[in-house]
């Protein structure tokens, strides 16, 4: 059960930061050079796969105990998703109203 967690947790996070590229690639795309669009969006799904893993991680871990390293619990899901839906306010719902 603990690898299933941390499989899931895994794919959670990649898919976090992958949505958060493609809003912010998709909102940068026409106002400046494509360099420039993909750097600011990797940078951004960086810190995107970043929070969203020390969202996941057990706040009591100890190495060497029999606690898992990753908890995948409903609070931190809903506050992922309340990140997400709120990039997509900014830059996918907000922009596409003008």
């Amino acid at each position: 059960m603990k690898n299933s967690d941390q499989i899931i947790i895994l794919v959670i996070t990649f898919l976090a930061a992958g949505l958060t590229w493609k809003m912010v690639f998709d909102f940068y795309k026409t106002k400046l050079h494509k360099i420039f669009t993909h750097l600011i969006s990797v940078i951004t799904a960086s810190f995107m796969l970043l929070s969203t893993t020390f969202l996941f991680m057990n706040k009591d871990y100890q190495r060497g105990g029999s606690e898992p390293e990753m908890i995948l619990s409903a609070e931190s899901f809903a506050i992922l998703f309340a990140m997400l839906f709120v990039i997509f306010i900014f830059f996918k719902y907000i922009p596409s109203r003008k």
